[in-house]
């Protein structure tokens, strides 16, 4: 959300994966919602999703655990 906010995906499921903006090639399994402020900040390794989670910046829908799986691949 926010002026540079909008719809993202990182695909980790098809051969090869893929990202970008707009609606996923597949079913997500998880789904974070976050400012995109806070967006920048946590991907840019100044805030960690656990932190912006417990704060309420990271919204997190469906599976929690790959989401923390997704910030130590970053």
């Amino acid at each position: 959300s926010g002026d540079e906010g909008g719809t993202w995906y990182i695909d980790l499921k098809t051969k090869g994966g893929s990202a970008g903006f707009g609606k996923p090639p597949v079913a997500a399994d998880v789904v974070m919602s976050m400012s995109s402020a806070h967006f920048v900040e946590m991907f840019t390794g100044k805030l960690r999703a656990i932190t912006a989670f417990m704060s309420g910046k990271l919204n997190v829908k469906d599976d929690m655990v790959l989401a923390w799986i997704l910030e130590k691949m970053l």
